[in-house]
């Protein structure tokens, strides 16, 4: 607990250093950020906040045993462990899209509307990151809105705060639950750090999911290459529909029916019994 604490201290000190950094690109821009300048803060904001402080905290708690600390295992079996775990994260797509409705539909009042009003500013925000229609522009984004926050976030949730608390509950080896609830407090702790409420849910399943995926597939890959692939389907949707290839709204819901949402769900979790859990027990 003092670790995770220790790593928490610096990120909150460290996401001051990104602001301090990235605070002359709002004053030369006059209030207003570029696309360019907003890519710049988003990549120096994740690599400082999320990345840095687990690296420092295992510099200083776990030297020398880093890899095994990370789970850095990118062999071939893992490779193939993530496509599972890219396919699993697709096939949660329609469910998280009704909770995404439902959570939309929430009424909480004052608090609600301060909320939704913070939410859609940084929707505003994503949404002038990646309404682009070049080439370059959709590689940037790829890179800063997709890859990066895939490393950074898995790194620091996962592997960070997700690895630390196992390790403080399960501390005597008499709680075999820990695993579970240490998934469960980092997706929480997952979603409420987007900072929106309205979107709560979705991300809270996607957080506890990426947290099974770390967990079952003994390596960082499965669940960051699932990350990945989710943000970068955001990505090529807003790009193809600047380009004028699809005419849909990216942020309309998938309206999914209930048959299709449950079949996909239940393929999700077959999916994953079979392939993570009964790996697991083999290499038991």
């Amino acid at each position: 607990m003092l670790q995770m604490l220790v790593m928490l201290a610096m990120a909150l000190g460290l996401m001051l250093v990104a602001t301090l950094v990235t605070a002359p690109l709002l004053v030369l821009s006059g209030g207003t950020l570029s696309t360019p300048a907003l890519l710049v803060v988003q990549a120096v904001t994740q690599l400082l906040t999320f990345l840095v402080p687990v690296l420092l905290t295992t510099l200083i708690y776990y030297r020398g045993r880093q890899r095994e600390f990370y789970r850095l295992d990118f062999s071939g079996p893992k490779w193939l462990l993530g496509l599972a775990g890219v396919v699993v994260m697709l096939l949660l797509i329609p469910v998280n899209d009704w909770l995404t409705v439902w959570n939309d539909s929430w009424n909480l009042g004052r608090l609600g509307e301060l909320m939704r009003s913070l939410q859609e500013q940084t929707e505003a925000i994503l949404q002038q990151l990646v309404a682009v229609d070049t080439v370059g522009g959709l590689l940037a984004n790829l890179l800063v809105v997709a890859l990066i926050p895939a490393v950074c976030e898995e790194v620091f949730f996962r592997a960070g705060i997700q690895n630390l608390l196992q390790r403080w509950i399960s501390a005597d080896g008499r709680k075999p639950w820990g695993v579970h609830v240490a998934i469960w407090l980092t997706a929480i702790l997952f979603s409420l750090g987007h900072g929106e409420l309205f979107a709560f849910m979705p991300r809270l399943v996607m957080g506890a999911t990426l947290g099974y995926l770390y967990v079952y597939g003994g390596s960082l890959l499965p669940n960051m290459l699932a990350h990945f692939v989710n943000n970068a389907l955001v990505v090529v949707l807003y790009w193809l529909v600047a380009r004028g290839v699809l005419d849909i709204d990216p942020e309309a819901p998938l309206q999914a029916g209930l048959e299709l949402t449950v079949c996909c769900t239940v393929a999700a979790v077959a999916l994953f019994v079979v392939t993570f859990t009964k790996r697991m027990k083999t290499s038991r």
